[in-house]
């Protein structure tokens, strides 16, 4: 059959998540994910070298890692387009089994078999692989891509995946943001006149990710946006991992973590047993033959887990999620009542506990009638039909948002202390306008000097200082008294406008700033530091919060080894001490995040973990 000039302009979606990724084509007018030849959806996004120098990606370097997880690259979209001495860069390094070096420019480089590969290059292999899955599928050369990444992504990442897709050949048409997809593939806008808010709960394998999204006429834009890269489905099997893992040792005395190929079978076999609890009550996991004692005997894995089971081991995680929800919702002036509707994406968002989550926080039931791990690729695939226009109807009527014009460098202040605080964050939409209250750093204080910076670092100097603003003639006061008012206004032509305003004399100076924050043009300058005099109000109870945490996890160190006797190898005993690490683990990475809702929830867990820790060795419940 001879193709139509409409079959030879198909255009592909792709979605490339941190553990898994799929690709999409719309057919006859509905969008479909293109399985691969043994029927599978999900790529796993691995690409790894085998030891004849062969790399390979997906389903084989998976089951590659098992013997080679030094030779296998994971996690590459926390990777892709960063710098090797960034802070989101040395969180990876102490996450996977690879090793990563910088090579030229601060690039990080994967070292495989002794050969320096590009992040960039893996992930082409991986866009390789989806591109010959679709061709295969579709029996015809592909040429063109709408590929999706994350709200938070900056320039620099969008600008490494456009040249990571189009060394496959590809032409890549558009680059949508993941929750703007979602909304595409739900068909959000479409028959709709009013304005809507739009709630995307984002929960995959390797990150969190929360968008609040505004629909006007057929444009969804983002109005607040928050996460954690670091929180994802492979932490829920981390924690029914341990839990097997500690029940084992209790029985047998026998640690199935030091046998490598013992611990990648009851981590396939977690991974089963997690998907299944979300239809069922409870699950039987049986991995035979795990490991020999050492007699004629070998040993087998066989222990039920309830749901009720996992729900308890992952309280806190589902927790975490929740208090990013809330705290990007408030930072946009959005109550959760006011959210018109929500979309769950992610596998993890099939967990029937994430779902009552959902719904007991916004109040209503969340939308899941789409596969919430391919409904972005569904949405990119929707959106690229639309731009060549051969889809057919209901398809055709898919609204196209603009290319609507987004920030991709913060903008912000440097306060005490030397961190960037931020009021406008990238994704924000153009033009936007920020205001936040600050206040004084000493007693007696006149004077007010605002450094204005540009850049995504949490630390001032690694930004680019854009300029300051003095506000003089203030009465004296004791610190933290004066209140000061700051207003940024970005124009679509990337001119700052910022105000300082004395609220109690309502005297004001102003300044403009010509900057580089749409396009993201990397130029920082060191050594904007100095005397800082600026000051957010609550920065004061955030270093006292910091400092307690910093306490806490003092004591509960020391108690640690106390308590590990005093358990014994008893079930609930060594899930409790499990418990205190993992909390101690969790304050560590809050104190260096710094924010504010984050840490006061993080004291709290830690003193009733430290209550707890105190009760075991009897020592003072103070």
């Amino acid at each position: 059959m001879i193709a139509s000039p409409a079959d030879r302009e198909r255009v592909i979606g792709i979605d490339i998540g941190t553990t898994n990724a799929c690709v999409a084509v719309v057919e006859g007018g509905v969008p479909m994910v293109i399985p691969n030849s043994q029927g599978q959806t999900l790529l796993p996004v691995m690409v790894s070298v085998s030891e004849q120098g062969r790399r390979v990606v997906g389903h084989l370097a998976r089951r590659q890692a098992v013997i080679f997880a030094e030779n296998t690259a994971t996690g590459l979209k926390r990777l892709i387009g960063r710098k090797y001495s960034s802070h989101a860069v040395r969180q990876v390094t102490d996450m996977v089994g690879f090793r990563l070096t910088s090579g030229g420019n601060d690039e990080p480089h994967a070292v495989l078999r002794g050969e320096n590969v590009t992040i960039g290059e893996l992930y082409t292999t991986v866009v390789a692989e989806l591109k010959r899955t679709a061709e295969q599928y579709l029996n015809q050369p592909v040429h063109k891509a709408v590929v999706t990444v994350p709200v938070c992504f900056t320039d620099a990442q969008r600008q490494a995946v456009r040249e990571a897709v189009q060394r496959t050949g590809l032409e890549v048409l558009r680059i949508v943001q993941e929750p703007v997809a979602a909304g595409i593939a739900y068909g959000i806008g479409q028959g709709e006149s009013k304005p809507q808010r739009i709630a995307v709960y984002s929960l995959g394998g390797g990150a969190f990710e929360f968008t609040l999204l505004s629909l006007r006429g057929s444009s969804l834009e983002v109005q607040a946006q928050a996460g954690d890269p670091t929180l994802g489905g492979e932490d829920f099997d981390r924690r029914i991992l341990d839990w097997l893992i500690f029940g084992f040792a209790k029985d047998h005395k026998l640690d199935l973590r030091q046998d490598r190929t013992a611990l990648q079978r009851v981590r396939d076999a977690v991974e089963k047993a997690k998907c299944e609890l979300s239809s069922l009550e409870e699950v039987s996991i049986e991995v035979p033959f795990i490991i020999s004692s050492g007699t004629s005997e070998p040993l087998h894995l066989v222990r039920t887990l309830p749901r009720s089971k996992l729900e308890e081991l992952s309280e806190d995680l589902i927790d975490r999620t929740m208090q990013i929800a809330r705290g990007a919702l408030a930072e946009a002036g959005v109550e959760p009542q006011e959210v018109d509707t929500v979309l769950l994406v992610g596998g993890m968002t099939r967990m029937p506990r994430v779902q009552a989550a959902v719904q007991d926080v916004f109040g209503r039931t969340p939308s899941f009638t789409m596969p919430p791990e391919e409904v972005i690729a569904l949405g990119a695939a929707l959106q690229g039909a639309a731009l060549v226009h051969v889809s057919e109807p209901p398809a055709a009527s898919v609204p196209v948002p603009p290319e609507k014009i987004a920030v991709q460098r913060a903008l912000g202040l440097v306060v005490a202390g030397g961190n960037t605080f931020r009021l406008i964050e990238p994704g924000s939409g153009v033009p936007c306008d920020r205001r936040h209250i600050f206040s004084t750093t000493r007693d007696s204080q006149t004077g007010v000097r605002f450094l204005i910076v540009e850049g995504n670092s949490e630390r001032g100097e690694e930004n680019k200082l854009l300029g300051e603003l003095l506000l003089e003639g203030m009465r004296q006061a004791p610190r933290g008294e004066p209140d000061i008012e700051i207003h940024f206004h970005l124009e679509e032509n990337g001119t700052l406008l910022v105000s300082a305003t004395n609220l109690e004399t309502k005297e004001q100076r102003k300044a403009q700033f010509a900057t580089h924050a749409l396009d993201g043009v990397s130029s920082q300058s060191p050594g904007a530091g100095g005397g800082y005099t600026l000051e957010m109000k609550p920065d004061e109870e955030l270093a006292r919060t910091q400092q307690g945490i910093e306490r806490l996890i003092g004591e509960i160190q020391r108690l640690l080894p106390r308590a590990e006797l005093a358990v014994g190898a008893s079930d609930m005993g060594m899930d409790a001490v499990r418990r205190a690490r993992a909390a101690v683990e969790r304050a560590k990475i809050a104190i260096i995040r710094g924010e504010p809702v984050v840490l006061l929830d993080t004291q709290n867990i830690l003193r009733r973990t430290a209550v707890m820790l105190r009760g075991v060795t009897g020592g003072p419940t103070r």
